[in-house]
C-alpha cells in the first residue's frame, strides 16, 4: 500500500513539473513571436498579427492569452453563444463545427469563422490596440459583448476608457427599464406569417423616447426584394437562399405594419432579467445590428430561431431557449419556453403578465360591441347612406348616441380604407369630421373582455394515442402527431377565432397483424370568417387549402391518395358561440405512387361548429365528392367530432368518420 502511494505521489509531481515546464517554453515562446515576427505568425490555433507590437501591449496580450488559457475561454460555453457556434446537427447547414454567421466582418480572424480560438486572440489583440480617428469602428465598440463578458473574466490592467458615442445613444442604458417580447399573431395572407411573429422592444424612462410606440424595436427577418411573390418566398425560404439579418426600428413602425395595414394584433410580455443579462442582451444585439447576416431557414433559422438565440446571450453559461437539434421553430413555442424557463436560483418567472396591443380591426369590433343594437342599426344606414346623417331619423338620436355612431363610422372608414382615400372619400371623411366636432366628446373606454393570451392556450405540437374501431377490420391502437399549430376544433387562445394552421400531421393505426399509415397531411388551413368588422351585414369569404396523403376509403388502410383540395364560400354564426358555413372545395388527387392517374372535381360542403362551453366544443361536417376529370367518381363522406378539454395541455377526443364504412377514434391529446 505504500509502495502505490509513493508512486501516485511520485505522479503527480512529475505531472505539475511538466505542467510548468510547459508553461514557461510557452511563455518563452509567445514573447518571441509578439516582439520579433513581423510577417505574422500562428499562436497555437490562433493568428496573432501582421505587426510588431510595443513591448508594454505584448506584455498586456501574452498576460491576457495565458489568463484565457487557464480559464479554457476559446472553449467556454458563452464564447461560443458570442459567435454563434454550432456542431454538427445543431443548425440547419451544419455539417462541421462552425458558426452560423455568414458575414465576414463578423470575424476579427480569417480563421474565425471555424476557429474560436483564433478568434479569441484576434479579438484580444484588437481590444487593446490604441484608438483611432473613429471611436466607433473600435473593437470595443463594435463588439462591445464581447470585451464586456472578457472584462469581467480577465484583467484588463492599464487599458484607458474608450467612449462608443453611437452604442451609447442607441442603448441609453442610464435610461433603460427592461426587455419586452412582442408576439404578432398569425397572417394567413401570407405564407411567412402563418406562425406569427417575434420582435424585441426595449424598454426606457427617457424622457423622449420613453413612450411605448418610440422605443427601439428589434426585428429578424429575410432579405427579400419588395413585392416578391409570396409562394417564391416560401420555396425560397424553405431551402436557405435568402440571408437574414436584424434591424431595428422605433415600435410605431412595427405597430402601424402589423396592427393597422395587416390587422394583426400584438402581445407584449416583459422579461424578468436582471441589469446585468439585460445588459448582456442590449451588447450583443448592437454588434449583430453592424449589418451581419446569417442564413435564413422558414422553418427554422427564422425568427422564433434567431430572437431565442439572443435572449439566451443573457446567461454566461451553456443556457439555451431553443432546443438543440430541432427541426423547426415556432414563435409561439418560444413564449411557451420562456414561460417554463428556469436558470439557476432565480424567484420569479422569466416571462410576465401579457399586454394585449389591439389590431384596428379588433378596435372597431370593440367600438361597435359598445352600440346598443338600435345604434348598430343607425350605423349600417350611415354607411350605406351618406345622406342618412342629415335624415330626421339619425338627428332625433341623442347627442351621445350620435358621437358613438360616428366613431364607429370613422373607425370603419379608416379600417376600411386602411388610411388611403379619394378626393370625394375625403370629403365625406371631412364632413363627418366636423359633424363630430360639434357633439360631446366622450371617454375612449373599450369595456370588452380582452381574448386570452396565447400562452392561456394549447402548446404548439401535438401527440395523440387512443384506440380506433372499423366495421371492417376491427379494433386497433391508433398514434399520431403533428409539428404545429391550431386546429378549428382546439382552444382559440392566442389564434384567430374560426381558424385553423396544421402541418405535418400523421395518423398511423397498429394491429396485431399490421402496422399501417392512415394519414399524413402536409398542411390544413382554413379561415371563416363572420363580420369582419362587426357590423351587421359586413362580408368576407371563408376559405380553406389542404394537401397530403389521405385513404380513399375505410374499408382499405393501405389505400393512400395524394389529395390537394381548397375552396371557398360563405359563413355565418346564428347565436354567437356557433359557425355554419357552406363551402365549395377543388380537388385533385392521385395514388400514392404518383404516377398514375390524375383526378379532379369539386366537392360541395356544409360543416356547423358548436362551443356551448369553452372546454367543450362540436363540429360536424358532410361533403359530396364529384369527379369532372379522369377516372369516375362520386362520393360522400361525413364526420362528427367532438373535443373535451381537461388541461391546458391535454383534451380527449371523440371522432366518427363516414367514408363507405365508418370509423370511430377516441383519442387523447398531449400538446407540448
Amino acid at each position: 500500500m505504500a509502495v502505490s502511494s509513493v508512486r501516485i505521489l511520485c505522479k503527480s509531481i512529475e505531472q505539475k513539473l511538466v505542467f510548468i515546464i510547459r508553461i514557461f517554453y510557452l511563455r518563452i515562446y509567445l514573447l518571441l513571436c509578439l516582439l520579433f515576427l513581423h510577417s505574422g505568425t500562428l499562436l497555437q490555433a490562433g493568428t496573432v498579427s501582421t505587426e510588431a507590437l510595443p513591448s508594454t501591449r505584448s506584455q498586456l496580450l501574452l498576460s491576457l492569452w495565458e489568463q484565457a488559457l487557464e480559464l479554457q475561454l476559446p472553449k467556454h460555453p458563452y464564447w461560443l453563444k458570442l459567435l454563434h457556434y454550432y456542431s454538427l446537427g445543431e443548425s440547419v447547414g451544419q455539417w462541421s463545427f462552425k458558426s452560423d454567421v455568414t458575414s465576414d466582418e463578423f470575424f476579427l480572424s480569417a480563421e474565425g469563422k471555424i476557429d474560436p480560438q483564433a478568434e479569441l486572440i484576434k479579438t484580444l489583440k484588437a481590444l487593446i490596440s490604441p484608438s483611432g480617428d473613429d471611436h466607433n469602428q473600435h473593437a470595443r465598440c463594435k463588439f462591445i459583448a464581447r470585451f464586456n463578458w472578457l472584462r469581467s473574466k480577465l484583467n484588463f490592467s492599464e487599458l484607458p476608457e474608450h467612449p462608443c458615442p453611437l452604442f451609447e445613444r442607441w442603448a441609453n442604458l442610464s435610461d433603460a427599464t427592461g426587455i419586452s417580447i412582442v408576439f404578432v399573431s398569425a397572417y394567413l395572407k401570407n405564407p411567412a406569417s402563418t406562425f406569427g411573429h417575434l420582435l424585441i422592444k426595449f424598454n426606457s424612462s427617457d424622457r423622449l423616447f420613453g413612450h411605448s410606440l418610440l422605443r427601439p424595436t428589434l426585428n429578424y427577418g429575410a432579405k427579400i426584394e419588395v413585392g416578391e411573390n409570396p409562394l417564391m418566398y416560401a420555396l425560397r425560404g424553405i431551402f436557405g437562399t435568402y440571408d437574414g439579418s436584424f434591424t431595428d426600428e422605433r415600435f410605431y413602425n412595427y405597430n402601424h405594419i402589423y396592427g393597422e395595414n395587416e390587422l394583426r394584433d400584438l402581445w407584449e410580455y416583459p422579461l424578468n432579467f436582471s441589469v446585468e443579462e439585460r445588459q448582456r442582451i442590449t451588447y450583443h444585439a448592437w454588434e449583430l445590428l453592424q449589418n451581419i447576416n446569417f442564413k435564413y431557414y422558414f422553418f427554422l433559422d427564422n425568427c422564433a430561431y434567431r430572437m431565442a438565440e439572443l435572449l439566451e446571450m443573457a446567461w454566461d453559461d451553456a443556457s439555451r431557449i431553443n432546443t438543440s437539434g430541432a427541426l423547426w421553430a415556432i414563435p409561439v413555442d418560444v413564449l411557451f419556453k420562456l414561460k417554463k424557463f428556469r436558470n439557476g436560483s432565480r424567484q420569479h418567472p422569466l416571462l410576465g403578465s401579457p399586454k394585449l396591443i389591439p389590431s384596428r380591426q379588433r378596435k372597431l369590433q370593440q367600438r361597435v360591441a359598445q352600440l346598443t343594437e338600435m345604434e348598430q342599426v343607425q350605423l349600417k344606414s350611415l354607411i350605406e347612406t351618406a345622406d342618412h346623417l342629415y335624415s330626421a331619423e339619425f338627428i332625433g338620436l341623442t347627442e351621445r348616441s350620435r358621437a358613438r355612431i360616428i366613431d364607429a363610422q370613422l373607425d370603419f372608414q379608416q379600417y376600411q380604407k386602411n388610411g388611403e382615400f379619394s378626393l370625394l372619400q375625403q370629403k365625406e371623411l371631412n364632413k363627418l369630421l366636423r359633424l363630430r366636432s360639434t357633439l360631446p366628446v366622450l371617454e375612449n373606454k373599450m369595456s370588452v373582455d380582452p381574448p386570452n393570451s396565447p400562452t392561456e392556450g394549447n402548446p404548439p405540437m401535438r401527440f395523440r394515442f387512443g384506440t380506433a374501431y372499423n366495421v371492417s377490420s376491427g379494433a386497433a391502437l391508433e398514434v399520431g402527431s403533428w409539428s404545429n399549430y391550431h386546429d378549428l376544433l382546439g382552444n382559440e387562445s392566442g389564434h384567430f377565432r374560426n381558424a385553423e394552421v396544421v402541418t405535418l400531421d400523421l395518423n398511423m393505426q397498429i394491429r396485431s397483424d399490421s402496422f399501417e399509415v392512415t394519414k399524413f397531411q402536409l398542411f390544413n388551413i382554413q379561415k371563416y370568417t363572420i363580420s369582419p368588422s362587426g357590423i351587421p351585414g359586413d362580408f368576407d369569404w371563408s376559405w380553406r387549402a389542404r394537401g397530403g396523403w389521405e385513404r380513399e376509403n375505410y374499408n382499405c388502410l393501405a389505400c393512400l391518395k395524394f389529395r390537394m383540395a381548397g375552396g371557398f364560400g360563405p359563413s355565418i354564426s346564428l347565436m354567437g358561440k356557433d359557425l355554419e358555413y357552406f363551402l365549395v372545395d377543388f380537388f385533385g388527387e392521385t395514388s400514392s405512387d404518383l404516377r398514375s392517374a390524375v383526378t379532379l372535381g369539386f366537392a360541395p360542403h356544409l360543416g356547423v361548429t358548436w362551443s356551448s362551453l369553452d372546454l367543450w366544443k362540436i363540429k360536424l361536417e358532410g361533403g359530396w365528392f364529384k369527379s369532372i376529370y379522369g377516372p369516375n367518381k362520386e362520393f360522400y363522406r361525413g364526420s362528427l367530432e367532438q373535443r373535451l378539454t381537461l388541461y391546458q395541455d391535454w383534451d380527449i377526443r371523440l371522432e366518427i368518420k363516414q367514408l363507405e364504412i365508418i370509423e370511430g377514434t377516441l383519442a387523447l391529446h398531449y400538446y407540448w
